[in-house]
This record gives structure tokens, C-alpha cells and sequence, in this order.
């Protein structure tokens, strides 16, 4: 028998999901990987790559990006953005997206059930 934590903000590999809502959402590990203090709001950009299918997560500062573009902003309390016109635009489906490299200062997720069939 395997059993579950209950305390899913205990370890884990960084992970972002998006809901049917349009909202992304940083896990702890993904968090504790951006250096976000427990309960404080933060900004950052959000990517996506159209060859791979992938999506990009970076700090303000940390990429180059036209004054343009603006960061999204997690709430400090539940740890997400809402997104849902860049999810619209690019028909990102809803799921787990986890972590697969770190290239020019952005994180990539690619979805959970592309890399595990």
C-alpha cells in the first residue's frame, strides 16, 4: 500500500498547473525554486513556445522581454495568476505541466501526461 502526504507543501518536483479557469498555479517546490517568500505576491512572465508545446515561467528582471509585455501577478495567499487570455490565444490545455530545464533564465514545463503516456 502507498500512502499520500498530507502535507502537499512538503518536497515534490517544481511543477505550474492550469485549471479550466484559466488560472496558473506555482507549486511549493516551484516556489522554493524562484526564492518566493511563504505568503508574499509576486510578478512573472509567462511563455510559450510553440514548437514544443512548452511554457515558460521567468522573474522580471532575469529576461529580456519588450516594456511591453507584462509580468503576471500571483496572489501571496493561493500562489496563482489568472491567465486566461494567453491560454485562449495559444489553446494551452488545463493540466499539470512539470519541470524540465532552465534555459536563459526561463524555467520550461512541459505537460505531465506528454512526458509520462
Amino acid at each position: 500500500m502507498a500512502f499520500v502526504a498530507h502535507d502537499f507543501r512538503l518536497g515534490g518536483e517544481p511543477a505550474i498547473t492550469i485549471d479550466k479557469h484559466g488560472r496558473l498555479y506555482l507549486n511549493a517546490a516551484m516556489r522554493a525554486k524562484l526564492g518566493i517568500p511563504e505568503g508574499a505576491s509576486f510578478k512573472c512572465h509567462v511563455g510559450y513556445d510553440e514548437d514544443n508545446g512548452n511554457i515558460g515561467i521567468a522573474r522580471p528582471g532575469e529576461v529580456n522581454v519588450p516594456d511591453t509585455v507584462v509580468p503576471a501577478t500571483f496572489d501571496g495567499k493561493r500562489y496563482y495568476a489568472s491567465v486566461r487570455s494567453f491560454i485562449r490565444k495559444r489553446d494551452i490545455k488545463p493540466g499539470r505541466y512539470v519541470y524540465i530545464e532552465r534555459v536563459n533564465n526561463w524555467y520550461a514545463f512541459r505537460r505531465e501526461d506528454l512526458l509520462n503516456p
